[in-house]
């Protein structure tokens, strides 16, 4: 999926002829396979690249004669001028990433009567919230930027306190959750998270938007699995459990056509480091 300024860009391109559209067009296509660059400042480079072009084509030059006969070499030189993306920006490739990985690990755990805890899918789906919630965290005024870290350090904490004030290992106390209305409970926080996401991070709303949806549907899904034992059949099982891997492969795609457009957010966002 491209975005605005890419479409503009590519509409200003039709304005140059035969060999100097083909030159310049390979050129941005270098120019554009450079995730580490900042995406407005490359964006707006390749309509200074185009611009000149054209002007050098009005004038009886040749692309190739004015940035020179290697494509690929002039590109480079260009993109040598271009600020670097900051680290949010590059953090946005991951998101289709740990999407999925969130899939593996906590959705399947949503799916069960009774819910079974390890702390090691725990960690991975506190990993991808965390990732997801990065990129926008340098916008975030100090008060935002304090809830962010009270949020994200409480699973730790709870943990230890917890393992420093009974004498039990984690363990114990990942037992204690997996039984009900405790794993009832967090079917009910997984999609509250999500939602608390939601309202902390407007550029991005959309990644946590679906997945407070997708998460939400797998939670309902739960209770019905505990409360309805109809639903443990298994053509109903599996039926449910299909649509919802279907629902994930479709939104790692869509994630990952919208790369561009997270980029350009998040460029817009702040300056680049």
């Amino acid at each position: 999926m491209k975005t605005q300024i890419e479409k503009e860009n590519d509409a200003r391109m039709t304005q140059l002829k035969g060999i100097n559209h083909l030159y310049i067009e390979e050129l941005v296509g270098y120019l554009r396979n450079q995730p580490q660059k900042d995406y407005l400042a490359l964006e707006e480079t390749i309509a200074d690249v185009i611009d000149n072009a054209a002007d050098a084509q009005a004038h009886g030059r040749s692309a190739r004669q004015y940035f020179g006969e290697d494509a690929q070499a002039a590109a480079k030189a260009i993109a040598e001028t271009i600020p670097a993306a900051s680290l949010s920006e590059k953090l946005v490739f991951f998101i289709p990433l740990f999407s999925m990985l969130m899939s593996y690990t906590i959705y399947p755990m949503l799916l069960q009567p009774t819910i079974h805890f390890a702390w090691g899918n725990l960690v991975y789906g506190w990993a991808f919230i965390t990732l997801v919630f990065l990129p926008p965290v340098v916008s975030f005024g100090q008060k935002r930027i304090f809830l962010f870290f009270l949020i994200f350090l409480s699973l730790p904490l709870f943990i230890g306190g917890y393992a420093l004030v009974t004498h039990h290992s984690p363990a114990q106390l990942a037992r204690q959750m997996s039984t009900w209305p405790v794993a009832a409970t967090v079917l009910v926080l997984i999609p509250l998270i999500f939602l608390l996401m939601v309202w902390l991070m407007p550029p991005l709303r959309i990644v946590p938007l679906s997945w407070c949806a997708l998460s939400g549907a797998t939670s309902i899904f739960g209770f019905l699995l505990h409360y309805f034992p109809i639903f443990s059949q298994p053509i109903l099982y599996w039926s449910f459990s299909s649509v919802f891997i279907i629902a994930v492969l479709v939104l790692f795609i869509w994630q990952l056509n919208r790369t561009p457009l997270y980029r350009q957010q998040i460029s817009q966002l702040q300056p680049p480091q």
